[in-house]
């Protein structure tokens, strides 16, 4: 069954026919400098960028034989007009993050007389902004329509708006191009396995995107992925970059069973790492399976230590069992944790910044992704904090590292923006970075099949390892915390290379997170001499 689209026709001039042959552009604008960018790590690596932009190239995919398709991503390359003049057609992706680059584009693009369209995250959430800078604009899951849409572009009869309501079935969605990517300046892969969660979480735009029922594409789809990628050479890491992989665990679990084979056939080419949720702890079958099928990490949604703030915005799952014992659990059974975090619910004490730190230190986290809560639209904690006039004008929908709460929080926001600082400044620490990185190598039971990423040339590993001991070990002001590490890793895992690896990259990883947990207290330091220098300045609820 095609899914509807709303019939939201605009009494607008028509565009002309672009004809069968279209030239297509892809733009993917540059994702803001974050603690997921992994900047400073990649200064160390060959690497450009973490990962490739997923959504575009399988919209590539669903585009007709006949068109030339070109994928520029401003990570690794910038957009020139002499490539805007080139395309017949400006397509532009993107989330919240990147909503400055994807509104250049769009406005550089129809400059130059360029026909545009605009799909993705932010487009889908935001679809009036974008109409103001884009021809074409188009809301939800393009799958199964896709073909219609590209026919109506081709003959001129193309909408302003296409606002798609179902959900496609996944299990037709066809490979995406990863053959327009420079596979060689990507860090990690991204594939798909599935669509939607089933959680309630009160701050997720996720469920409102794509919905409470999971969407699982079949597991050959994924080995024909898989397949695919190993034809064009990739034998690095794969992120399944679904926001809840264990959505439908019943069928995480058969995709794991069949990820298992694969690997086993291809002689484990591949290292897998996912996102899931915390219930994954209890699920032994599947946690076991996605080991056997070599996944290395898992990142969780840990949010807080607070029970009343996870009741506060749903998130049952969270509640169901000891966290501290979930963490220990899943490291027990072969899987490195990393997690999310987040202050300023409405339950929030001041001393939650404390039991964050405290948690984080516990569980043994090095990469743990501090956020303070932000209300995104079309949520359900959007919609309170609208309802209740807590809304703040002007203020940044986007979650960013240093950005303050959009809505009027319950903890005065100095006492909030000082707690996120003081929070990241313990974490960050170099001794305590260090410190929680070894004792999560102790704490994380690898089993035997796990095997590391097939691993560059030996000149390429020195060149890495004398770019780490040059800006860590001898310039940094944390080379004495770096060098312990090093040794007891050494000592410790020199002859097991799956455990070395992925202590080696956490290793690397340092010249990322501590000096850039410094320029993010640095930006929110910033905010709170504003704040008590001016506080005219400071957002004020809309309305008033």
């Amino acid at each position: 069954m095609v899914p509807e689209v709303a019939d939201r026709r605009e009494a607008l001039p028509s565009f002309p026919p672009l004809g069968r042959k279209i030239k297509a552009l892809l733009v993917w604008p540059k994702i803001p400098k974050s603690f997921w960018g992994f900047g400073g790590m990649l200064e160390l690596l060959s690497e450009k960028v973490v990962m490739p932009p997923l959504g575009l190239i399988t919209v590539a995919s669903l585009c007709p034989a006949e068109w030339t398709m070109r994928l520029v991503d401003e990570g690794l390359e910038e957009l020139t007009d002499d490539d805007l003049r080139w395309a017949d057609l400006v397509m532009v992706g993107g989330m919240e993050v990147q909503k400055e680059g994807i509104r250049e584009a769009l406005v550089r693009a129809r400059r130059l007389g360029r026909r545009t369209i605009v799909g993705g995250p932010y487009a889908s959430s935001q679809p009036e902004r974008m109409l103001a800078v884009a021809d074409h604009v188009v809301v939800g899951e393009p799958d199964e329509v896709f073909g219609q849409i590209a026919a109506a572009l081709e003959s001129g009869t193309a909408e302003r708006l296409y606002e798609i309501i179902d959900k496609p079935d996944v299990t037709r969605t066809p490979i995406p191009r990863f053959d327009l990517l420079r596979l060689k300046d990507y860090a990690s892969m991204s594939i798909q396995f599935s669509r939607g969660c089933p959680f309630q979480c009160e701050f997720c735009d996720i469920i409102v995107l794509y919905g409470r029922k999971p969407r699982t594409k079949l597991p050959q789809q994924v080995k024909a992925e898989l397949d695919a990628l190993l034809r064009l050479g990739w034998m690095k890491q794969i992120f399944i970059v679904d926001d809840n992989f264990i959505g439908n665990h019943q069928r995480a679990l058969e995709l794991c069973v069949e990820l298992e084979k694969w690997q086993q056939a291809h002689g484990y080419p591949v290292v897998f790492y996912t996102e899931a949720s915390m219930d994954l702890a209890r699920k032994t079958a599947l946690l076991e399976a996605m080991v056997r099928a070599n996944f290395f990490h898992v990142f969780l949604g840990i949010e807080s230590p607070s029970r009343e703030a996870l009741a506060e915005t749903h998130k049952f799952q969270n509640l169901a069992t000891d966290p501290v014992s979930c963490i220990d659990i899943i490291h027990e059974k072969g899987l490195w944790v990393t997690g999310g975090f987040i202050v300023g619910f409405d339950s929030d004490r001041d001393d939650i910044f404390d039991r964050q730190i405290e948690f984080i230190e516990r569980t043994a986290i090095p990469w743990a992704l501090l956020n303070s809560l932000h209300a995104m639209p079309h949520t359900a904690l959007y919609s309170r904090m609208e309802k209740e006039g807590r809304l703040l004008a002007d203020a940044q929908h986007s979650s960013g590292d240093a950005n303050p709460p959009n809505f009027r929080t319950k903890l005065p926001p100095a006492v909030l923006l000082r707690g996120q600082a003081k929070t990241l400044a313990a974490i960050y620490d170099p001794k305590a970075f260090f410190e929680r990185a070894w004792r999560s190598m102790e704490r994380w039971m690898i089993k035997k099949n796990q095997r590391a990423a097939r691993q560059p040339g030996p000149a390429a590993i020195a060149a890495i390892l004398l770019r780490s001991v040059w800006h860590q070990g001898i310039k940094s002001n944390y080379r004495r915390a770096y060098w312990k590490y090093a040794l007891r890793i050494t000592t410790r895992y020199a002859f097991n290379p799956a455990k070395i690896w992925m202590a080696a990259t956490i290793m690397i990883s340092g010249h990322h997170f501590i000096p850039y947990s410094r320029e993010v207290i640095g930006k929110i330091e910033r905010q709170i001499e504003t704040a008590e220098s001016a506080p005219e300045l400071v957002a004020v609820p809309v309305g008033e």
